[in-house]
C-alpha cells in the first residue's frame, strides 16, 4: 500500500495586527500610593555627611533611639550594624520600618553617597518610601529649639573644605493642623562660597538694625578668623553664642516624617544625593599655592 505524502511544515503565521501583549513587572519609577505613616510608625534616620555617623529610630509616640560614632571611611560598614542594634534594643524588626530618611547633603562626598545608598537598598528591599533631608536643615532643627527660632532665622554654616562654606538660612514655621511639631524649612537652596564672600553676603542679608540670626555649624570654628573679620563688630555677640554641632539622624528622621506627611517622599530607587559643588578636591597646584599663601 502506498504511503500518503508527508506534508511540509508551514512556517508559523505572523500576525502583524495582533501581537501578544508582553507582561512586565511594575517599574520602580512609576508613582504609587504609599501607606500612611502614623504617629506610632517607625522612621529610620541615617546621616554620614560629616566626620560623624549617626543612625536613629524614631518610634513616634514611644520616643527616639540613636547611635552616634566616628564616621568617615567606616560609615558604610557601620551604618547597617548600628541600625540592627537599635532595632534589637527596641524589640522591633526591619518589617516594622515604614519610612527612611537620609542626610542628602551638602556634605562629605563619600559620606552623603553612603547614606543615600543605604536608604536606597533598605527602602527598595522593604518596599517603603524614602526622604532625602537637607543636612543643613537637620543641623538647624537639632541645634536650635523651635520656640527660639520663632521669628528669628537660623544661619547654618558648615565647613566645606577647600576654604569654602556650605550655608543656608532656616526657619521654623507654625505647626500644620494635626502636627504638634513646627515645620522647618530652608528659605532658599543651600550655597557654597569662600568664607569671606559668605560673610559679605550675610552682612547684606541681615543689614544694620536687624537682629543677628541664630548661628550654628562647624564653619564658625573652621573659618573663625575670616568670618570675624568679614562680619565686623556688630556680629560679635552672636558669634560668641554659636551652637556647634553636626547633623544628627534623629533630626533627619523627624524631618522625614514631616515631609512624608506633606507628600514629599519618593520611591527608594529615585533617591539621590544633593550636591552644591561638583569639585571635591584641590589640584596639586592649588594645594601648593595655598601653602604659599
Amino acid at each position: 500500500m502506498a504511503r500518503a505524502p508527508r506534508r511540509r511544515a508551514l512556517p508559523p503565521r505572523i500576525s502583524v495586527g495582533h501581537r501578544r501583549r508582553a507582561s512586565f513587572s511594575r517599574s520602580p519609577f512609576l508613582p504609587r500610593p504609599f501607606p500612611a505613616v502614623s504617629a506610632s510608625s517607625i522612621v529610620v534616620g541615617l546621616d554620614s555627611s560629616t566626620e560623624s555617623l549617626s543612625v536613629a529610630l524614631d518610634l513616634g509616640d514611644a520616643g527616639v533611639l540613636q547611635r552616634i560614632e566616628e564616621g568617615g571611611a567606616r560609615a558604610s560598614q557601620r551604618m547597617l550594624p548600628l541600625l540592627a542594634e537599635l532595632l534589637a534594643q527596641a524589640g522591633r524588626s526591619l518589617r516594622d520600618v515604614a519610612l527612611i530618611g537620609f542626610g542628602a547633603g551638602p556634605g562629605a562626598f563619600t559620606g552623603v553617597r553612603a547614606a543615600c545608598a543605604a536608604a536606597q537598598g533598605l527602602g527598595h528591599g522593604l518596599g517603603c518610601p524614602v526622604v532625602g533631608v537637607s543636612t543643613l536643615l537637620a543641623l538647624a532643627a537639632g541645634c536650635v529649639e523651635a520656640q527660639e527660632a520663632a521669628g528669628r532665622p537660623v544661619l547654618v554654616a558648615n565647613d566645606a573644605r577647600m576654604g569654602e562654606i556650605y550655608w543656608a538660612v532656616a526657619e521654623a514655621l507654625a505647626p500644620a493642623r494635626g502636627d504638634p511639631q513646627p515645620h522647618w524649612r530652608l528659605q532658599e537652596p543651600a550655597r557654597v562660597q569662600p568664607a569671606r564672600d559668605a560673610a559679605a553676603a550675610w552682612r547684606l542679608r541681615f543689614g544694620v538694625g536687624m537682629p543677628a540670626p541664630w548661628l550654628c555649624g562647624s564653619a564658625w570654628g573652621a573659618h573663625a578668623q575670616s568670618l570675624r573679620e568679614g562680619l565686623g563688630a556688630g556680629w560679635a555677640d552672636a558669634v560668641q553664642r554659636v551652637r556647634a554641632g553636626v547633623p544628627q539622624a534623629s533630626a533627619v528622621a523627624r524631618l522625614a516624617r514631616q515631609e512624608h506627611a506633606r507628600g514629599h517622599s519618593i520611591e527608594a530607587l529615585q533617591a539621590r544625593p544633593f550636591y552644591v559643588r561638583d569639585k571635591v578636591a584641590l589640584t596639586t597646584a592649588e594645594r601648593a599655592q595655598g601653602a604659599r599663601g
